[in-house]
C-alpha cells in the first residue's frame, strides 16, 4: 500500500522565511521539483518519454544527492544526532532504485510499484528533512551562513549538473 507524499505546501518549523538564498529554499525547490517530475513520470505511458524523463530525473536526483552531502551534510559533521549516515544511505537506496527502474517495462506494474516506492521514499527522506535537517541548520548557523551555504550548494549543483550532461554527451 502506498501512501500519498505529505504536503510540502506548507513551510516546515525553522523554514527560511522565503529568502531565495537560504540553502532551505534551495533544498525545498529541488525537493518540489522531485516530487512532481515523479508524478509526470509516474502519469507517462510512451516508453520513450519515459526512459527519457527517467534520465531526467535521475541525473536531477544523482545532482542534488552529490551536492547537498558535499555542502549540508559536511557542515553539519560531529552535531550530534544528525541521521548523516542514514540520509545518505537514503540517497543510495534511491538511486539504486533508479537503475533498477531503468531495466523495467515502462507502464508495466513492476514500473507503476518501482516508480511509487522511490518516491515514497524520497517522500519520507524530505519529511525527516524538514523535521530534522532544517531546524538543525537554523541552530548552528545564522542568516548569512545559510544564504553562503545555499550559494555553495547552487554552484555545486550546477557544476555538478554540468558534469552529469557532459558525461551523457
Amino acid at each position: 500500500m502506498t501512501f500519498p507524499p505529505p504536503d510540502y505546501s506548507r513551510p516546515p518549523a525553522n523554514d527560511a522565511g522565503g529568502n531565495p538564498d537560504d540553502v532551505r529554499e534551495c533544498l525545498r525547490a529541488d525537493h518540489d521539483a522531485a516530487l512532481a517530475a515523479l508524478e509526470h513520470l509516474r502519469s507517462e505511458t510512451d516508453p520513450h518519454r519515459c526512459s527519457a524523463r527517467l534520465r531526467e530525473v535521475r541525473t536531477a536526483w544523482v545532482v542534488h544527492a552529490l551536492a547537498e552531502e558535499t555542502v549540508v551534510y559536511r557542515m553539519l559533521e560531529g552535531s550530534g544526532g544528525d541521521r548523516a549516515d542514514e540520509r545518505f544511505i537514503e540517497h543510495e537506496l534511491v538511486g539504486g532504485l533508479f537503475d533498477r527502474l531503468a531495466t523495467a517495462r515502462a507502464g508495466s506494474l513492476e514500473w507503476n510499484a518501482r516508480v511509487n516506492v522511490i518516491r515514497d521514499l524520497i517522500s519520507r527522506h524530505i519529511e525527516s528533512e524538514y523535521r530534522i535537517l532544517f531546524p538543525q541548520l537554523a541552530r548552528r548557523f545564522d542568516v548569512q551562513e545559510l544564504a553562503a551555504m545555499g550559494e555553495r550548494f547552487r554552484l555545486a549543483r550546477d557544476k555538478l549538473l554540468m558534469l552529469e550532461r557532459a558525461k551523457a554527451a
